[in-house]
């Protein structure tokens, strides 16, 4: 009998696992990289629920959460085909997506006052609405990467979830932090820190092992990522910002193109509704963790005055640095104009915003209303 080559073993292999888990024309597959009851699983369960009531029953998606492709699978497999939208993360790969990465390095420019509650909502709609039209290099790099760019949500204000209490600055000194976008790795060298580098999913076995000592995520991550147990020590408001490197739902261009306009438009709509759960429900949950995290006797801190003004001091000098790091690590052109132009954005959404960090039927109006509505599905991604 004649042996079968490795090769063609694995594209057997590729074969079968395809059939299994094809969506058939009118059912789409999505994934994400979170664990069922996640905020991102359930805002695709979200997604997928508006999208069929949306298309009058005619398009569906499938939901594969931490299944199919894992956070830094997602977007090549996305890319390939292996799914049909999934939840990207652009910051695991800072040259493809430079340009909407320069764009959500400056989120720490949001949560430099003391009132930061409405920083999620405002970048997210900042974020979306500079990506969609005020930023044609950014679509250019998802047409590069053979996807279609469908809104960016915001997670909650970045701060430090730690092995052992980290409230001053020489606390901070020597320390592994756990950095998920290039801004956040800077800000950990900034005070004296060391920068690691990993993706989301293996958070949880670094603080357990000690290889990290520190991560900055938003406290949603707490039950998102399941790191009440390895979580001994919270400090609030540093490193502030917040995680906007997010684009929520893609899709495949090739599938996006095959779509008939009416499913296109309902895929745009019910990304409306995703983007402002998403921001909605990470505030939400951060909050409801946080007083388990007390609960269970995880240590809540306020920052010390010299770690806190260290962290603003950096927020506002970074801006200098990522204008240059754009500029000649990844050949970002004009990248003064484009920070100027999503700064103008931030101020304008830090208005339409006030106020509505509880308010998610008003938020999704307002998304609907200034982003989602002006998309054409005739002609958006179809170039």
């Amino acid at each position: 009998m004649r042996i079968l080559s490795s090769r063609l073993l694995a594209a057997l292999a590729a074969t079968a696992f395809a059939v299994s888990t094809s969506a058939s024309a009118d059912t789409l597959k999505l994934a994400t990289g979170f664990p069922t009851g996640s905020v991102a699983a359930e805002l695709a369960e979200l997604l997928a629920k508006k999208t069929e009531e949306l298309s009058g029953g005619d398009l569906k998606v499938k939901v594969f959460a931490l299944s199919l492709l894992n956070l830094k699978e997602t977007p090549p497999g996305l890319r390939d085909g292996i799914a049909d939208l999934g939840y990207v993360l652009p910051p695991y790969y800072p040259a493809e997506y430079a340009n909407s990465n320069l764009a959500a390095d400056l989120s720490m420019l949001a949560t430099l006052g003391d009132d930061q509650s409405g920083a999620p909502a405002a970048v997210a709609g900042a974020m979306s609405e500079y990506v969609f039209f005020n930023c044609p290099d950014c679509q250019k790099e998802w047409k590069q990467q053979n996807q279609v760019y469908l809104g960016t949500g915001a997670s909650g204000i970045y701060i430090l979830q730690c092995r052992m209490p980290v409230i001053t600055l020489a606390d901070a000194k020597g320390k592994k932090f756990r950095s998920g976008a290039a801004n956040f790795g800077r800000w950990a060298e900034a005070m004296d820190g060391i920068k690691v580098s990993m993706p989301g999913n293996e958070i949880y076995s670094a603080l357990e092992q000690g290889v990290l000592d520190c991560g900055m995520y938003s406290t949603a991550e707490l039950s998102n990522l399941q790191l009440f147990d390895v979580t001994k020590d919270i400090t609030r408001r540093v490193p502030g910002g917040l995680f906007a490197g997010i684009a929520l739902n893609n899709a495949n261009r090739d599938v996006w193109q095959e779509l008939p306009e009416a499913q296109r438009r309902a895929l745009i709509d019910a990304s409306a509704y995703s983007t402002a759960f998403f921001t909605y429900e990470y505030v939400r949950r951060g909050d409801e963790n946080l007083e388990k995290a007390k609960a269970m006797g995880i240590s809540v801190n306020e920052p010390a005055a010299d770690l806190l003004d260290a962290s603003r001091e950096f927020a506002r000098n970074d801006v200098k640095t990522i204008v240059e790091t754009f500029t000649n690590d990844y050949g970002v052109e004009n990248a003064e104009a484009k920070v100027k132009a999503f700064r103008e954005l931030l101020a304008k959404w830090e208005g339409l915003t006030a106020g509505m960090g509880d308010d998610l039927d008003g938020l999704t109006k307002l998304f609907a209303a200034e982003i989602y509505s002006k998309v054409d599905a005739s002609t958006y991604g179809m170039d």
